[in-house]
């Protein structure tokens, strides 16, 4: 049988840069995805949850898949 896990990620400030403004980031992404596949998970992508009025993307969330 196959699971499905899912991961929240909500991204953080962190500077400010020309153009669009502010600049935002995910830390700790590859960090949760280094420690699911070391758990027997595969990582299969990512849907965007929440965007900002300029497109960008505020909160998403990291599919993992498990054969059990």
């Amino acid at each position: 049988m196959t699971k499905v896990g899912f991961v929240r990620v909500k991204s953080e400030l962190c500077g400010y840069g020309l153009g669009k403004g502010t600049k935002y980031s995910f830390d700790g992404v590859e960090e949760i995805i280094k420690k699911r596949v070391e758990n027997g998970w595969s990582f299969e992508g990512y849907i965007p949850i929440e965007t900002r009025g300029t497109g960008d993307i505020e909160t998403m969330s990291l599919i993992f898949q498990k054969e059990e």
